[in-house]
């Protein structure tokens, strides 16, 4: 079978452009790695960079990574370091290689690619013997605006064209290179916690196995901790960051902290501490840190998710029962004046009565038990709350499990209900989400004729 002319050809053309373009690529990898670094995070001690308005190192130090600011004072504390972006850098350095050589440039004429001024500087200095510093300059675009000219030390005099968009991932502000966490926080290893407002010690918890209990308030002392509250605590701390990070001791503010957090932490004999002071009229809160001790501002509304009552804290759960016992169950809507009577089988809730699958009860019956009670329960109701609805779980043989009663009361908040459990003479304050949910499995009143 012969080919078309015209076949030949774009088959010629194509194994042109594929040798031109492994051509290109090895000279590429042949130029790049002779005259620029490749350095990765742990074989670097330090990081100094030049922009045309600052001058700071990213430094690795006992403590982690840390920015140093050219010219601060002399009893100015250095700002953790976001480790990731710093290894972003080196990786932007590393994948972004020369692909071009201009070859040896004369010194006099080095201003005119930008080198008199460059908009960058950066001295990698590492850690690993063997290992040299290494200068990065960077100057002018190119004409044509997509390259950029920049020189190394490994290569002196020599000047190499790069893709332009390097600049934007290596021209930053040292801000840039801050940790904004408010603590250095693993929250597996948090062993005690205690929360302070401006009158004293608001609640203390300590860990107990998986699990924490109250140390203080009294009245709780021992009591069950709500876990899942705990775990939304302490991811709170790691998830919120602050909007400025202060780096002068300037600005501390007069009086007491309105909210004061230590945790102690596994194996460590010094609590972490953040303390958040009052307000004001201010958009943004003071705080400060054991991780930030000049201080870092933070929205008002960052701040107030960080306070917790130990309310907030305690296990509020209100329904303990064997699901595994529940075979049937009747829901009684008292202003409908409707009756489900639910059987569980083989196959999942049926209402026998109607011939209805119930697809979804047994989803409803677990919300049920997750339900929490909002504010203190209340060991009397009277008007203006009205009994809504009604539901009883029976075991195989028919005898009750349990029961629950809910009442809705317009004194509540429009969410929220009370439930009353069995014979417990108690009213819990719950969301009325499940009022509707359990209601929605009533089969539908029958539509009366017309005259009746």
């Amino acid at each position: 079978m012969h080919l078309p002319r015209s076949g030949v050809l774009l088959m010629l053309v194509l194994i042109v452009a594929l040798a031109v373009g492994l051509f290109l690529s090895t000279q590429e990898h042949r130029l790049g790695s002779g005259v620029w670094p490749n350095y990765t995070l742990d074989v670097v001690q330090s990081i100094e960079i030049t922009t045309r308005t600052e001058h700071y190192t990213l430094a690795k130090e006992s403590s982690g990574w840390v920015v140093r600011i050219a010219g601060a004072e002399p009893d100015a504390l250095p700002t953790p370091a976001d480790k990731a972006r710093i290894d972003t850098l080196l990786g932007a350095i590393s994948h972004n290689r020369p692909t071009q050589s201009l070859d040896q440039v004369p010194e006099s004429e080095l201003a005119g690619y930008g080198f008199s001024e460059p908009s960058v500087r950066i001295l990698l200095r590492p850690a690993t013997l063997g290992l040299g510093d290494v200068l990065l300059s960077f100057g002018h675009e190119a004409p044509t605006g997509a390259a950029l000219y920049a020189q190394s030390s490994l290569a002196p005099g020599a000047v190499f064209l790069l893709d332009a968009s390097i600049l934007h991932q290596i021209d930053k502000p040292s801000d840039h290179y801050f940790d904004y966490r408010l603590l250095d926080l693993h929250t597996d290893e948090a062993q005690h916690l205690t929360v302070s407002g401006a009158t004293g010690t608001q609640w203390e918890l300590e860990r107990k196995d998986d699990s924490f209990v109250f140390l203080r308030p009294e009245s709780l002392k021992g009591s069950t901790v709500s876990s899942s509250e705990v775990r939304l605590f302490l991811h709170n701390l790691t998830a919120i960051t602050a909007d400025s990070i202060l780096t002068r001791n300037d600005r501390q503010p007069a009086g007491r902290p309105s909210f004061t957090l230590d945790i102690l932490m596994a194996k460590a004999t010094e609590p972490l501490r953040l303390e958040v002071f009052p307000q004001g009229e201010t958009e943004q809160a003071f705080g400060r840190s054991t991780r930030h001790p000049a201080g870092f501002l933070l929205e008002g509304d960052k701040a107030k998710t960080l306070f917790r009552l130990a309310f907030d804290m305690q296990w509020r759960g209100v329904i303990t029962y064997d699901s595994a016992r529940v075979q049937s169950a009747r829901i009684y809507s008292v202003m409908g004046n409707q009756t489900l009577v639910a059987e569980k089988s083989a196959t999942g809730w049926e209402d026998r009565e109607h011939g209805r699958k119930l697809a979804g009860l047994d989803l409803s019956l677990w919300r049920l038990k997750e339900l929490r009670f909002e504010a203190e329960p209340v060991s009397k109701l009277g008007y203006p709350a009205v009994q809504r609805l009604a539901l009883e779980l029976f075991t195989k043989d028919a005898a009750v499990l349990t029961s629950f009663l809910f009442y809705s009361d317009p004194r509540l908040p429009p969410d929220q209900c009370w439930l009353k459990v069995g014979s417990e003479e108690m009213f819990y304050p719950v969301g009325n989400q499940i009022i509707e949910e359990l209601q929605g499995y009533l089969p539908s009143r029958p539509v009366r004729p017309p005259g009746e």
